[in-house]
């Protein structure tokens, strides 16, 4: 793979990084060392960057799934810890899933921050005793939201005002200044407010206050979701299936009387997380089947389990129960290699594969040729020290559950400004957070195994794959090879190689419709589609 002089350079690089993962200043000469860890690992303390809505996720015991930069950064929560060391009030968060399990969401939380300040975070639970998503109701209501709710009430002007100096998170004693009137004066006007908005408290009556305005923007302007456009975090929840081969967390959506599609996940773009995915399987007639992989969410891995035969196991039991006798593959990444090993032992329950961003065999030096260079040596790495990689996996890894998901586009397609920007936009923001939760509920088990399973050499076993095989890429996907793919695609018995203009690895997420288009086209080209018609 390389000169001989080269090999000598990385045994002694090699050397100096296993010698400082047990010195305490470890992290900073590993970065020192390896060129293929992102710059981000370099700062582990970097102050975040002020902006942004706080968006969380957690589970329906309050439970911390996931949250982005900026709630990591103002609430100073951690992946597992509970929203309730800061909420409020100790009743604070039973009476938000009280109010929550009884069906009236969205519901508003108040929360503290870590610098004193108080917040209000508004709730919303798709599925009941599912994921409850959370995003920050910013501070302020608009003048024509804040003068239909004083009509409604019945305020009088001083009391309008008074009321938006308090949205604004203004002290009493701030609102008074701020209007020339005494503090006194402010207080009782907060009392008359409270009293014909039939609160008991001024954080009820800020509460009360947010969610009436939220509910009037929302019904004027449905598309923009309850807290704004691209900001709403809608997760549906796995359900558990019990297989033969163990239990494991089940997504299904779509049309669920159409085109049968099973999914294989990838590594980090999630399952159900991203609402594009969900509305273009309703629209094109398909309903997708993607169970967890073992080692990421609800699916456990064993330790001496073979993670890609158990999860075709256990993917044979699921279409079994759901009596789905052929199906189209989708595969995402990684999930290549699933798929090809399901349409490999089971042919005949496998119509085609569709792989979006297709993840070939990288064995040698010259197939990542067109890579950067960190991505080139992490492949290398990965292939002759596996241990060493996944240290570096597990610190990644610690370091998004520590600052939220935002730190993800730079960690994982660092030299890759394509799809860092593409993982970027707001609407890829829920996928962001449903990717790092199923990667992050196991402590990264998959993901890591994962690493491992990209840099071994299954090209043998992909020669024997026998059902159509589409391999799509993203002209500015600088992550894999797409010289590798083209000669994967060529390889294989029926293998069909597609690139794809202004695309990149995060296939998933910017080309979502397209890719599911040409599922069903595959679909019909092998008489899935109308055979499920006839049914």
């Amino acid at each position: 793979m390389r000169s001989s002089r080269g090999e000598a350079h990385y045994i002694r690089l090699i050397d100096d990084i296993e010698a400082s993962l047990d010195d305490p200043a470890g992290i900073e000469k590993l970065a020192s060392h390896l060129e293929g860890v992102p710059e981000i690992l370099r700062n582990l303390d970097r102050p975040l960057p002020d902006g942004g809505r706080i968006l969380l996720t957690i589970d329906p015991t309050g439970l911390v799934m996931s949250q982005n930069a900026v709630a990591a950064k103002a609430l100073g929560l951690s992946i597992g810890s509970t929203i309730a060391e800061a909420a409020l009030t100790p009743q604070a968060l039973p009476a938000f899933l009280d109010r929550l399990g009884g069906g009236e969401g969205p519901v508003p939380l108040a929360v503290a921050t870590r610098a004193g300040h108080s917040l209000f975070l508004l709730g919303s639970q798709p599925e009941a005793g599912g994921t409850i998503s959370l995003a920050e109701v910013r501070r302020g209501i608009g003048r024509h939201v804040l003068n239909q709710l004083a009509d409604a009430v019945s305020l009088i002007p001083s009391e309008t005002e008074v009321l938006a100096g308090l949205m604004d998170g203004k002290s009493i004693d701030q609102i008074a200044a701020a209007l020339s009137r005494k503090e006194g004066t402010a207080r009782q006007q907060v009392k008359s407010i409270m009293t014909k908005m039939g609160v008991n408290s001024q954080t009820q009556l800020i509460s009360t206050a947010y969610a009436l305005s939220l509910m009037f923007e929302r019904t004027q302007s449905p598309s923009r979701g309850v807290a704004g456009a691209g900001t709403r975090v809608d997760i549906p929840g796995a359900t558990l299936f019990d297989s033969r081969h163990g239990p494991l967390g089940l997504h299904c959506f779509g049309a669920m009387d159409g085109v049968p599609v099973f999914l294989f996940h990838g590594a980090i773009f999630g399952i159900a997380g991203h609402g594009e995915f969900r509305r273009a399987a309703e629209m094109l007639g398909l309903c997708i089947i993607a169970p967890e992989r073992p080692g990421f969410g609800h699916t456990q891995l064993p330790d001496d389990a073979d993670p890609v035969e158990l999860a075709c196991a256990q993917a044979l039991d699921v279409l079994e129960s759901l009596g789905k006798p052929r199906v189209v593959v989708l595969a995402h990444d990684i999930g290549t290699r699933f798929a090809a090993r399901l349409a490999r032992l089971a042919p005949e329950r496998v119509a085609a594969v569709v792989a979006a961003s297709t993840t070939p065999p990288m064995q040698t030096w010259a197939q990542t040729a067109g890579m950067p260079t960190r991505h080139r040596v992490n492949a290398w790495a990965a292939q002759k020290l596996p241990g060493l990689m996944d240290k570096i996996v597990g610190l990644g890894l610690s370091q998004i559950a520590r600052q939220g998901v935002d730190v993800l586009p730079k960690l994982v397609f660092d030299g890759c400004d394509f799809d860092q920007a593409v993982l970027r936009r707001p609407d890829c923001q829920a996928a962001l957070q449903e990717g790092f939760h199923l990667a992050w509920s196991q402590q990264g088990a998959g993901f890591r195994s994962d690493m491992r399973l990209t840099n071994e050499d299954w090209r043998q076993e992909a020669l024997q794959v026998c059902v159509p095989f589409h391999c799509l890429h993203g002209t500015h996907n600088l992550t894999v090879s797409g010289q590798a793919v083209r000669e994967l695609a060529a390889e294989m018995p029926h293998g069909r190689f597609r690139a794809i203009e202004d695309g990149g690895h995060s296939l998933p997420l910017s080309h979502t419709a397209f890719i599911l288009r040409h599922v069903l086209a595959a679909a019909h080209k092998a008489g899935l589609g109308f055979d499920t018609l006839d049914h």
